[in-house]
């Protein structure tokens, strides 16, 4: 290896150190400080309820939303599963500031988080799943329990970041009920679907329960030969310990077979939107492992210990053919893309946290130390192959033209140092202030010339913030947080480039109402992003063209307005992101790829029973306002649509069934580019659901 792991050690030492020495530095402290009192954060299941009012996981505290000064959306389980939701990509869709599947690929997880791409910014309970660009990941959405998504900076929280934001995805844990459930699913395009989940509690309370959840799903694509195979299981278990201890475990298992939605040139029209160019038998194989544990300690003192540890392998290899660069019909010029990567990502995140209470003040203090190791083998050869004729269909390759090969060995580790601080003053005054220290080393090793390029850096982060809780219903705040982001891209003479660096002073209101059952904020943001690294297929190598900023508003609401009743709502406005500094001089002023200005989304689902049984229908509308995508000399002007969708069902005590309907008036819209902007995809068309559903 051509580095040491020291920090590390130095990390968990102080952390052994810490706990240890915690009941003493509790006496010294007591006898130099006025009486107090303590309370110790209660533990309590997150997103029970259609309307969140915290999101633990990814903010390492029970705080309310509603008294937290940052914009941070959770779509809750009740509302997965009220809207059908079958992707991650889909979810995002209803949450403001995010544009979702903005490079059109159906099957993969991309989204921009204001105005800013954030795809790589994928977190499973709190911890970062892999630093890697290279390959899009597709979460499956039938293990997860809630949807989190945090909104700016956050590399305070969590270390190496893009400014944008970024996705936290709580999973399915057990609770403390017994209930067998199954779902299954026919629609649109072949789609055929199963779903298990299964959680038994022998004591009825969540310590020493299991739970074991599974997927199987296979469907086709508007494009003709796509289609997307995916296979899910995952399983939990809390150890039956004891009041000072909580242990839960999850090992999970997805793999993914699948031909790529690639997109088609822009003269496509006497061809068809459903035309494919690649190959009917290449595909992409990805096989995703993971095993992770939570571990709590209550220490005599109040003082809390908590661990949240992962593993994750992640496994893709294809050799796909996809549109050369320049590729226009009748003639598509074709390449072939062999692609071999294995990436195993460890992630680890240590914390003591403490609440302490006074006559005028509460306080809480949390101090952690995190630490990522991921190893990233990464084997790529584009090869041109003979072109298809869209006029004379016949695929099949017949030539090849052999390409140059690269072989990349990456190693990227990091260990942060955390302290964050909320103080709040008489219940109205709710400071907070948040620091951390990162040390980060990149190791590029090319496996064919042999070579090794590194880098050390280093950087402190921060955040401040200040909110006045006026009354039970409004709360507004300010804040200022930064980023900072390592990247592994090699620039010119295969040096690595300079880390990304980010800043973002964000004014808003947060709202609730209706006993806490409504949940909602507005916001207007200011973020810049610096030293902003993009691949340069012409030149060869990745460059860092500048500045980019964006500045917008949002709001969003959800609530439970009865228990019949429930409302979500988003709206975002981005009237400013362009680039500020550029090498390419006609690049300033320009507008961000792929960012709209406006984007809205509303649905609402109702029961005509109380207890939720019986009949119920929903109705949801999705704005995306005009967007536009430019690299180089190709341009796609990207025109506003607006989609309807509808459901129904019918629930049981035992059994249900429903019936969903996506683009009820089968819009066509285009749903993306490619990031080079010379390809288009379009968004599906009117879609059909149907599932049946049984609970005991």
């Amino acid at each position: 290896m051509p580095y040491k792991f020291s920090p590390l050690s130095l990390a968990i030492l102080a952390i052994i150190n810490v706990s240890a020495h915690a009941q003493a530095t509790d006496t010294e402290t007591a006898q130099s400080l006025p009486t107090i009192t303590v309370q110790a954060p209660a533990e309590q299941k997150e997103n029970e309820e259609y309307a969140a009012k915290t999101a633990s996981s990814v903010l390492r505290s029970n705080d309310p939303l509603f008294e937290t000064a940052q914009s941070i959306s959770v779509v809750t389980s009740e509302q997965i599963q009220e809207k059908q939701l079958k992707t991650v990509a889909e979810a995002l869709e209803g949450v403001a500031g995010v544009a979702s599947g903005s490079y059109g690929r159906r099957g993969w997880d991309d989204f921009i988080i204001r105005g800013q791409i954030s795809s790589a910014q994928t977190y499973v309970d709190g911890l970062r799943v892999q630093t890697s660009t290279n390959v899009l990941r597709s979460e499956d959405i039938s293990g997860l329990d809630s949807i989190q998504v945090v909104k700016g900076p956050t590399s305070v929280g969590f270390g190496l970041a893009l400014p944008g934001g970024l996705v936290n995805l709580t999973t399915k844990r057990p609770e403390a009920e017994t209930f067998y459930r199954t779902n299954l699913s026919y629609g649109s395009y072949g789609l055929k679907e199963g779903t298990f989940d299964i959680n038994y509690a022998p004591d009825q309370t969540e310590k020493g329960a299991f739970r074991f959840v599974g997927r199987v799903s296979d469907q086709d694509d508007p494009t003709d030969y796509v289609y997307f195979k995916n296979q899910y299981l995952a399983s939990s278990y809390n150890f039956d310990l004891n009041d000072k201890n909580d242990l839960s475990v999850i090992a999970s298992y997805q793999h993914r077979k699948y031909i790529r939605n690639q997109g088609i040139p822009q003269n496509y029209q006497n061809y068809g939107r459903n035309f494919f160019i690649g190959e009917p038998d290449r595909y992409y194989d990805v096989d995703v492992y993971r095993v992770g544990s939570n571990f709590t300690h209550y220490f005599d003192n109040d003082w809390i210990f908590k661990q949240n540890f992962a593993v994750t392998k992640n496994s893709s290899w294809s050799n796909s053919v996809f549109a050369a660069s320049g590729a226009t019909f009748p003639i598509v010029k074709r390449q072939v893309n062999y692609q071999d990567k294995q990436d195993t990502n460890f992630a680890l995140d240590n914390y003591l946290q403490r609440s302490f209470k006074t006559d005028h003040i509460d306080y809480e203090v949390t101090a952690g130390v995190d630490m990522m190791k991921e190893r990233s083998d990464y084997y790529q050869r584009v090869d041109n192959v003979n072109p298809i004729d869209a006029d004379n269909l016949e695929y099949g390759i017949t030539t090849t033209t052999q390409g140059k090969p690269s072989w990349n060995l990456t190693y990227n580790q990091y260990t942060g140092f955390y302290l964050r601080n909320t103080i709040k003053i008489d219940d109205q005054w709710i400071l907070g202030l948040s620091g951390r220290h990162d040390w980060t080393q990149v190791s590029v090793e090319n496996q064919i010339n042999n070579t090794t390029v590194q880098n050390s850096d280093n950087a402190f982060t921060g955040s401040a913030s200040l909110m006045y809780r006026i009354n039970d219903f409004f709360a507004p705040y300010i804040s200022y947080s930064t980023s900072f982001m390592p990247v592994t891209d090699t620039g010119a003479n295969s040096t690595l480039l300079d880390p990304e660096e980010g800043k973002q002073t964000e004014v808003g209101m947060k709202f609730q109402g209706l006993d806490q059952r409504l949940q909602g904020y507005i916001a207007y943001y200011y973020l810049t992003r610096r030293n902003v690294t993009e691949n340069d297929s012409t030149l060869g190598y990745s460059i860092q063209t500048g500045e980019q900023q964006t500045k917008g508003y949002e709001a969003e609401l959800s609530a439970a307005l009865s228990n019949q009743w429930h409302v979500s709502a988003a709206y975002s406005y981005i009237p400013t992101a362009e680039v500020t500094e550029s090498l390419t001089s006609s690049e300033i002023g320009k507008r961000i790829n792929h960012v709209p200005k406006n984007a809205a989304s509303l649905s609402s689902q109702y029961y005509f029973s109380p207890d939720k049984l019986g009949w119920n229908m929903g109705a949801g509308v999705r704005l995306q306002g005009e967007r536009t995508a430019q690299r180089g000399t190709y341009f796609v002007r990207m025109p506003s649509y607006t989609l309807f969708d509808v459901n129904a069902g019918y629930d049981a005590q035992r059994w249900g069934m429903g019936l969903s309907i996506k683009n009820l008036f089968d819009k066509d819209y285009i749903q993306g580019t490619t990031p080079n902007a010379q390809l288009l995809s379009f968004g599906s068309p009117r879609t059909f659901l149907f599932n049946v559903k049984f609970k005991y």
